[in-house]
C-alpha cells in the first residue's frame, strides 16, 4: 500500500514540466475544445495550465493533502481560471460523474497506481463510460526498461541511489534518494523514496520516507487492456514530439479512442 504524498516535497522535486508533457496535453486539451477530466491530478501542475489556456477541466484525485494543496493552488488564480477548474475528490477507478468529456488525460504515470490488470480495466472502462461520442483519452507511462531493472536487481536491489538536490525556500535545499525493487512476475516497482531538507546552513532539519508501489505495462499490456475495455483505436508514440517508440528508455505516449 502506498504512503501518503507530501505535496510541498512533491512540487519541489517535481519539474515544471517534464519531457514537453505541460504543452502537449495543453494542445490536446484546446484542439478538442474541452471539457477534459484528468486523473491523479495532484497538485495540479497540468490541471491549471489548461485552465490557464481556456480549457474547462475536472481534476480527479484521491490522495487529501494533493487535493488540499490543488484548492490552495486554485485559489491564488485569478477568477476566470478557477472558475474553469473543477475538483473532484474520486478514485480512478470508480468515478460516477454527470459530465461527459471530450478528452481524458492521466499524466506522469498517473495510471500505474492501478495494480493489477482488473484495476487498469475497471479504470480504463470509466474512462470510457465518461467520453463524448469522438472523444479521446491519453495518458503517458514509463516503458519497463531491461537495462533500468538490471540497475536495480540482484546485489544491487534496493541500494540507495541519489536522485538529485533541489532548491527549497529560504536558502533550504532538498535532496532525494531512492531505493528500487522490482517484481518481474507481478510487474510491479517497489520504491523507497527519501527527502532530506536541509537549512541554508547546511543542518538537517528534517527527512521524510515515502512508500511507493507501482505496476507496469508494456506496448501489447496497454494496447490488449484498453481494447478489452472497449477501444477500438491505439496509437503509442516514443515521446511527446511524436517520434516513433522504438527505445528501452522511450517514454510511452499513449492516445485512444472509441470510433
Amino acid at each position: 500500500m502506498n504512503w501518503p504524498y507530501d505535496p510541498r516535497l512533491y512540487d519541489i522535486v517535481t519539474a515544471e514540466s517534464l519531457g514537453g508533457d505541460v504543452g502537449w496535453y495543453v494542445r490536446k486539451g484546446q484542439e478538442c475544445g474541452g471539457p477534459v477530466l484528468e486523473l491523479g491530478a495532484g497538485t495540479g501542475r497540468i490541471a491549471i495550465p489548461l485552465a490557464r489556456g481556456d480549457v474547462m477541466v475536472h481534476a480527479l484525485d484521491l490522495d487529501q493533502g494533493m487535493l488540499s494543496a490543488l484548492r490552495e493552488k486554485v485559489g491564488a488564480e485569478p477568477v476566470d481560471v478557477q472558475a474553469r477548474i473543477v475538483i473532484v475528490d474520486g478514485d480512478m477507478r470508480a468515478f460516477r460523474l454527470k459530465e461527459r468529456f471530450a478528452l481524458v488525460i492521466a499524466p506522469f504515470r498517473a495510471l500505474l497506481h492501478n495494480l493489477t490488470e482488473d484495476a487498469h480495466l475497471a479504470c480504463f472502462r470509466c474512462v470510457r463510460e465518461h467520453l463524448r461520442p469522438g472523444g479521446r483519452f491519453a495518458f503517458n507511462v514509463f516503458h519497463p526498461s531491461l537495462t533500468y531493472m538490471a540497475q536495480n536487481s540482484g546485489a544491487l536491489e534496493g541500494v540507495w541511489r541519489l536522485g538529485g538536490t533541489f532548491k527549497g525556500h529560504d536558502g533550504a535545499w532538498v535532496v532525494r534518494s531512492e531505493a528500487n525493487r522490482y517484481d518481474t512476475v507481478q510487474r510491479r516497482v517497489y520504491s523507497h523514496l527519501r527527502y532530506e531538507e536541509y537549512g541554508s546552513d547546511g543542518t538537517l532539519k528534517r527527512t521524510f520516507l515515502h512508500r511507493l508501489e507501482l505496476s507496469y505495462l508494456y506496448p501489447a499490456d496497454i494496447a490488449r487492456l484498453l481494447r478489452s475495455a472497449g477501444f477500438q483505436s491505439v496509437q503509442i508514440a516514443g515521446g511527446f514530439d511524436g517520434r516513433p517508440f522504438e527505445r528501452d528508455t522511450d517514454e510511452l505516449i499513449v492516445e485512444a479512442g472509441c470510433d
